[in-house]
């Protein structure tokens, strides 16, 4: 059996091989030069990656589809916003602050544009080499995409609609021995000892799927 004790906090802090981690990460690439970022390359080094020209309509952002969001700067969403990429990333961090996104944009240090900078979990120059890709998705795999950053997030939203220590803990309780056994958690439980507002009922259940793929089904 993977899980022959009772669970606990200290159970997320287990790791899948990183090579299953490539795999089960799922990464676009938002950019409209097809020629400028090595997304063909990366998918014959076993990363999981689609591609987008440009953004056609929020609705395609599915909550929680995208583990890590490569986005361009310029011309990707003209349409969207006056921000172009920068509305973008707004939007995606609004609606899911754990969304790990990496900028992309041969603007690096365009002052004009510090805020998409600093609103990023990282960024690529453009255009970028394979080495570099690698580099910069690994770290950010590495040190972001793990069962703990997002269980953080989890709590972090529980706490803001001002569930009590003990309430928390007994939904942590529930939660973590439906997590290792493989199966995926019911908000259903959340809910009964504590009132989320829609938005954050959203966001928990987009990041409890994206906890779950840390797991072995």
């Amino acid at each position: 059996m993977f899980w022959k004790k009772r669970a606990s906090k200290k159970d997320l802090e287990l790791r899948l091989p990183f090579d299953e981690i490539r795999k089960r990460a799922r990464i676009l690439v938002i950019d409209d030069d097809v020629k400028a970022f090595p997304y063909e390359l990366l998918r014959k080094e076993g990363y999981n990656v689609q591609y987008w020209p440009k953004i056609e309509k929020l609705k395609d952002f599915v909550p929680g589809e995208y583990d890590v969001i490569i986005l361009d700067i310029v011309g990707v969403a003209q349409a969207l916003s006056e921000k172009d990429g920068l509305g973008v990333l707004e939007y995606l961090k609004k609606s899911n602050p754990a969304q790990l996104v990496i900028a992309y944009s041969g603007k690096k240090y365009d002052l004009s544009q510090g805020k998409f900078w600093r609103l990023a979990d990282d960024f690529l120059g453009k255009p970028s080499d394979l080495i570099t890709c690698k580099e910069k998705i690994d770290s950010l795999l590495k040190t972001h995409f793990t069962p703990q950053r997002y269980w953080l997030e989890v709590e972090k939203i529980l706490k803001d609609t001002g569930i009590s220590e003990q309430d928390l803990k007994k939904v942590e309780s529930v939660m973590l021995s439906v997590l290792t056994k493989g199966k995926t958690p019911s908000l259903e439980v959340i809910k009964s000892y504590v009132k989320l507002g829609e938005q954050s009922l959203e966001i928990m259940e987009v990041l409890m799927k994206i906890i779950m793929r840390f797991f072995v089904l």
